[in-house]
């Protein structure tokens, strides 16, 4: 059984995880500016409660958004630091996916529209169905306008979640799972099926996701959140 690293930096949160002998470690801090202090020491914690070094892992996985554009940035590079100087493969995780897997692992629902703040007065959301005890994408992540979020839920049958149900537009709608954020744990399920897939890469081949055109970008933590207006 491969021993994989997989780290997310997508949020507010800072996460770390590694699979090792089939059990899972696990690390997550609540550190909005942070991520770039805490992700390596956090990192050697996690190796270290599973009596690991990083020469013996077998692969790297990260969140590569969307999400916080610094977050995803300094988790990329980590991952590309590490995954080269130990010549091992990469795989970049959706940070909405894994929302919609911790929210799959919490329910019993089929589909899940996951939406995160993306600030600027815009969220980051997508259609994900269960495919066993897996988060499987239904259509292309998309970033707008909460209306725009809002008119793409015609038709849809699911349930919701993430923490841009926290903002006030959508204040009406079923917010139990407003709380879940992209964390490195929930991405465990989705790295394991994807190594045993054969789709890690090097870590070149590997890019971040930002739905954003970067021309455009102002830094996502730099700038006033929604859920701050409440």
């Amino acid at each position: 059984m491969a021993s994989l690293l997989v780290i997310d930096a997508s949020s507010s949160l800072c996460s770390v995880a590694v699979w090792h002998e089939e059990k899972l470690f696990a690390l997550t801090e609540e550190q909005p500016r942070r991520h770039a202090q805490r992700l390596l020491p956090m990192i050697d914690e996690a190796l270290s409660d599973c009596g690991l070094t990083a020469a013996q892992l077998d692969g790297i996985a990260y969140g590569c958004g969307p999400g916080s554009f610094t977050g995803i940035r300094i988790a990329a590079s980590v991952t590309q630091g590490i995954a080269l100087a130990l010549d091992l493969p990469v795989k970049g995780i959706s940070s909405l996916q894994a929302v919609a897997q911790a929210a799959f692992s919490a329910s019993s629902a089929n589909e899940v529209m996951a939406i995160m703040d993306a600030h600027m007065g815009e969220v980051f959301w997508g259609h994900f169905q269960r495919d066993g005890k897996l988060s499987r994408a239904l259509a292309a992540e998309q970033v707008g306008s909460p209306d725009a979020c809002i008119s793409d839920m015609t038709n849809f049958n699911g349930i919701l979640a993430g923490d841009g149900l926290q903002l006030p537009v959508f204040a009406e709608l079923d917010a139990e799972l407003a709380m879940l954020r992209p964390e490195a744990r929930m991405m465990v399920p989705l790295v394991i099926d994807a190594w045993d897939k054969g789709l890690f890469t090097d870590a070149e081949n590997e890019q971040p996701v930002y739905l954003r055109n970067s021309v455009a970008w102002k830094k996502l933590d730099e700038q006033p959140s929604l859920l701050k207006r409440i």
